[in-house]
């Protein structure tokens, strides 16, 4: 029979933003008074839009160095790339830095540049206060991402170039390089089996000396063959020093979470399309390593399952709707979307007026996104049609 066939994406990234487009995310002021700086610290915090419908739910975290002018471009590009769903949503800290910037990030030991004094003390405020403070007030996961710009952007290697490393992402900011850090930062990705999103950026109207910098790093990064790193480099053409992190920063903050982004047309084309294995292996994969790596359960999308369903009518390769069917009422048995694919399979397996009574069945369940119960009736209508039944 003439299939009637209608794949649409991304319409569960719109059910997503409807469902939060009356909450805002909203921001708290708070000082930590500090034994290691001596003094109190200011910080910003931004909760996610819904920090208090989900009471249970943990949510990564953002820590932005330079917060006294990073933490809105930060917070902001999170809060919108959360809203559509490319990322999930996290809590952003930033800490303030204003007149103590050098002191917290550049006193560094003459011999193997790493902190000492001044700057040891903020590390130790950061990991011994800080991060146990915020992670006992909010609902923090384990996974950390950690933002600077300029110093900060070389402090933050020092969270990252460990055993275990205090940070899964690091986004660095035109960063001013200590002596030293070029090679710690190569040496230690050659070798590290530690599963690591690490961005750099720059411009080439930034200072000279950052710019070539970043170019010689991105370069030496770029020729490691290590499967648990994911690097990006990016390189403006236009924008100063100051600017640049308003550009970079929400471009690194989705690149971390590439993996946790729904199906679209570019990881189709690219990857699933040319696929050899079961494209069902696939998206379980997928949402495997969106689990262990950002300790994130999220629920495989509407989305999802259209697109491995584009993939078994593009290639015929009908048998694989049975499995679609199992595993999509793991997530969607109040729908009509099991149904849909189990009917999908009784149809192209010859047996049509069980795949016609499926459709129809499914008349009293709920519609999903791309998928209307009306779609199924026409189906159902165009078998006993072409069948006479």
């Amino acid at each position: 029979m003439k299939k009637l066939f209608l794949i649409i994406f991304l319409f569960s990234l719109v059910g997503k933003a409807q469902q939060l487009d009356t909450i805002s995310s909203y921001r708290l002021l708070d000082t930590i008074s500090s034994k290691y700086l001596k003094s109190d610290r200011a910080i910003k915090i931004q909760l996610p839009r819904s920090y208090d419908l989900e009471t249970k739910k943990k949510y990564p975290l953002i820590i932005v160095m330079d917060g006294d002018y990073l933490f809105d471009i930060t917070s902001g590009s999170v809060d919108y790339l959360s809203y559509w769903g490319d990322i999930p949503e996290n809590i952003v800290v930033g800490v303030n830095q204003f007149g103590s910037r050098f002191q917290d990030s550049s006193v560094l030991d003459e011999f193997n540049f790493t902190p000492i004094s001044s700057t040891s003390n903020f590390y130790d405020f950061l990991v011994k206060e800080m991060l146990p403070y915020v992670s006992a007030k909010y609902r923090v996961s384990s996974f950390l991402i950690a933002v600077g710009h300029e110093r900060t952007a070389n402090f933050i290697n020092f969270l990252v170039l460990k055993d275990k490393p205090l940070v899964r992402g690091a986004i660095c900011v035109s960063p001013k390089f200590s002596e030293n850090m070029q090679g710690y930062i190569v040496d230690y990705f050659k070798k590290s089996k530690n599963r690591i999103s690490y961005s750099i950026s720059t411009s080439q109207k930034d200072f000279e000396s950052i710019y070539q910098d970043v170019l010689s790093v991105s370069k030496s990064l770029d020729s490691i063959d290590n499967k648990y790193l994911n690097f990006k480099s990016i390189v403006l053409k236009d924008e100063n020093h100051y600017v640049v992190p308003s550009v970079t920063i929400p471009k690194s903050i989705k690149n971390i979470y590439s993996k946790y982004s729904d199906i679209d047309k570019i990881e189709y084309d690219s990857i699933i399309s040319k696929l050899e294995t079961s494209p069902i292996k696939y998206l379980i994969n997928k949402y495997d390593l969106i689990k262990d790596f950002y300790g994130i359960e999220k629920k495989i999308s509407v989305n999802d399952f259209m697109a491995i369903e584009k993939y078994i009518e593009t290639n015929e390769i009908y048998s694989l709707y049975d499995e679609l069917a199992k595993k999509s009422a793991k997530y969607y048995s109040e729908t009509i979307l099991p149904s849909y694919y189990k009917a999908r399979f009784l149809e192209e397996s010859g047996k049509p007026e069980k795949a016609m009574l499926l459709y129809r069945s499914a008349y009293n369940m709920k519609e999903v996104q791309g998928l209307t119960k009306d779609y199924l009736l026409k189906l159902a209508d165009q078998i006993q049609s072409d069948f006479n039944l």
